[in-house]
């Protein structure tokens, strides 16, 4: 989803950086995905009449995201030491030929993983401004994305492609892996779906969830609890067919032999930060509310510095995660790679 300091600005609050400085085996993150995972490709196009940087040119990266600062891909690529490829864009979905939504300030609908992120990276990869070596081993390819394609204006409010399903959409995301691939990719991971109906945007009005705002701007006139009860068995469903895909995918039908798969389950860590926040974020803790408060128009934002620091909220604003949540993801996503994570799965083919 579109976030409003893309458009307003907004003052950039640092999270510390993942902890123990840890190091892994790898020397390229390439990162594709929604605005859970942009750092300033949204931008570049606003800026840019709707086109993407031209091959060889990755966009100029900010520390000012919808997070509220540094993403988690970010974090990752500083503790590692890492060159951080991220062709993410907010408000993506997996393709348009599934959901597809209009974004008036570049003239056309959201770039999507499928049809303008992959495409940017196959165009990339013979430059060596982009890539100065990239092999099997020393590189690590990750996708998050279904945000906006469960979310409202899209499965959730049933405005999705005529005739495509939520079966649809899991094939996309195995799309993205086959085309990463083919170019020669063979590290891989697969962030699964926040639990959305958690966040202020989708949980209930009575259970202290935003009214009408800059994502959803007639969520009042819904039923909200059955539309986070919806969303919760969207974002729960695709999780298990991934739990369940990825294992079938790769060692049962070997397509993408020699790959190396994990699967990260951040739905899990954020009921873990839910339960025990004082585990990962500073006092006063604050998971069901959030710190950029904007009206429905995206306007008149009020940061909660009164109440406490972003580093105590698990959310930034109604919708995206805090960059201290995800300072968080970055360090259980270096423990999925190094294989000694309760949120990680590896599935490795022959």
């Amino acid at each position: 989803m579109l976030f409003s300091l893309v458009l307003a600005g907004a003052s950039l609050v640092a999270a510390s950086p993942p902890k123990g400085n840890k190091k892994s085996a790898f020397t390229n993150l390439v990162t594709f995905g929604d605005s859970f995972t942009d750092n300033g490709r949204l931008g570049y196009y606003i800026n840019n009449a709707g086109k993407a940087p031209p091959p060889g040119q990755l966009h100029p990266e900010s520390n000012n995201t919808a997070s509220g600062g540094l993403t988690w891909a970010q974090y990752v690529a500083q503790s590692a030491g890492a060159r951080l490829a991220d062709y993410a864009i907010g408000g993506a979905t997996c393709s348009n030929k599934i959901v597809e939504r209009e974004f008036s300030y570049i003239g056309r609908s959201f770039p999507s993983v499928l049809e303008d992120e992959i495409p940017s990276f196959q165009a990339d990869i013979k430059y060596k401004s982009v890539f100065t070596s990239r092999t099997e081993d020393n590189t690590v390819y990750a996708l998050w994305i279904g945000t906006n394609d469960l979310g409202f204006d899209a499965f959730l409010s049933d405005s999705q492609a005529p005739g495509t399903t939520i079966t649809n959409f899991v094939e996309c995301v195995w799309s993205v892996f086959d085309a990463i691939y083919k170019t020669g990719g063979r590290r891989f991971v697969l962030l699964n779906e926040a639990p959305l109906e958690r966040s202020p945007l989708y949980a209930p009005i009575e259970k202290g969830g935003t009214g009408d705002s800059q994502f959803w701007k007639t969520k009042s006139n819904y039923n909200t609890t059955q539309y986070s009860e919806k969303i919760k068995e969207y974002t729960t469903s695709v999780n298990t067919i991934f739990e369940y895909g990825v294992p079938f995918q790769q060692t049962i039908k070997s397509r993408w032999p020699k790959a190396t798969f994990d699967l990260f389950d951040v739905h899990r860590l954020f009921l873990d930060i839910y339960k025990t926040p004082s585990k990962y974020l500073d006092a006063p803790y604050n998971v069901d509310s959030y710190w950029h408060q904007c009206d429905s128009a995206g306007g008149n934002c009020v940061d909660q510095t009164a109440v406490g620091p972003l580093s105590g909220y698990l959310w930034y604003d109604e919708l995206h995660p805090s960059n201290k949540a995800d300072s968080v993801i970055a360090n259980n996503f270096i423990d999925v790679l190094d294989g000694k994570s309760k949120y990680g799965t590896r599935w490795q083919s022959k």
